[in-house]
């Protein structure tokens, strides 16, 4: 009798804790990218050619000046010092009026929930991920007004960010891409490089433009080079503000 005893024992002590296991519900499931169109949209939305004039302003008008950590891409955050990347995206939809909210705001909301043009208020490339996942608000298909997301080879997805400027389609999901990105080499530069959306390894889908197709030589704030001439670097994903064919 001591060995169905010690047997019985058991399976009384793992039974609330199997029942505790069966009733701990399962992590909602983060739903799958909104389908767009992946013809390249000429004309965007006002406020969103509004937000890329006023980058590009900023650009021309630094010609590559060397600014402090704590500059007026920062002031919308805080007066402390810290990489502004996502700052100076961030400062740009603020300026076009562009509604933002900030990440932590945007995560208590159910997801997918936001439509419309919209942005979020972020001081890092961390938060713009985590808030537009939420939102279902991402893609590989680039568009001009979107914010692109880079990662690194060897460390993560979200390691710089930057404005997509123009897009100019080559065929074969393969694309041309202008950007302008803040905090690079403390200024905001512009960036052509050409993106593979269907590239066998994603940590190699930016190659850089033939140099008998480059229109312009590499000046002060603007370069065919790879983003901090760092050939590690490569596109995590295309966030989106405004979704191609979705009423304004």
């Amino acid at each position: 009798m001591k060995r169905p005893f010690s047997i019985l024992l058991v399976f009384l002590f793992l039974l609330p804790l199997s029942s505790a296991l069966a009733a701990k519900p399962k992590a909602t499931p983060t739903p799958a990218p909104v389908q767009i169109t992946e013809e390249v949209v000429e004309e965007v939305p006002e406020k969103i050619q509004h937000m890329l004039d006023i980058a590009y302003t900023e650009w021309e008008t630094l010609e590559g000046k060397k600014l402090k950590k704590s500059n007026k891409y920062t002031k919308w955050w805080n007066n402390y010092e810290w990489g502004w990347c996502a700052g100076f995206v961030t400062w740009c939809m603020l300026e076009a009026e562009i509604p933002t909210e900030l990440e932590e705001d945007i995560l208590k909301e159910p997801e997918g929930s936001r439509q419309g043009i919209f942005c979020v208020r972020g001081s890092s490339p961390a938060k713009y991920e985590h808030a537009f996942l939420h939102m279902n608000r991402t893609t590989m298909m680039p568009q001009k007004g979107f914010v692109i997301l880079y990662g690194k080879k060897g460390k993560n997805g979200k390691w710089h960010e930057g404005i997509v400027y123009d897009v100019q389609d080559l065929g074969n999901g393969k694309y041309r891409l202008t950007t302008l990105e803040g905090n690079v080499n403390s200024s905001v530069w512009m960036f052509v490089h050409d993106y593979d959306m269907n590239a066998e390894k994603k940590n190699k889908n930016i190659s850089l433009v033939p140099e008998e197709e480059r229109k312009e030589t590499d000046a002060k704030a603007f370069s065919y080079k790879y983003t901090y001439n760092d050939k590690d670097m490569y596109v995590s994903m295309f966030l989106m503000p405004w979704i191609p064919g979705e009423e304004e």
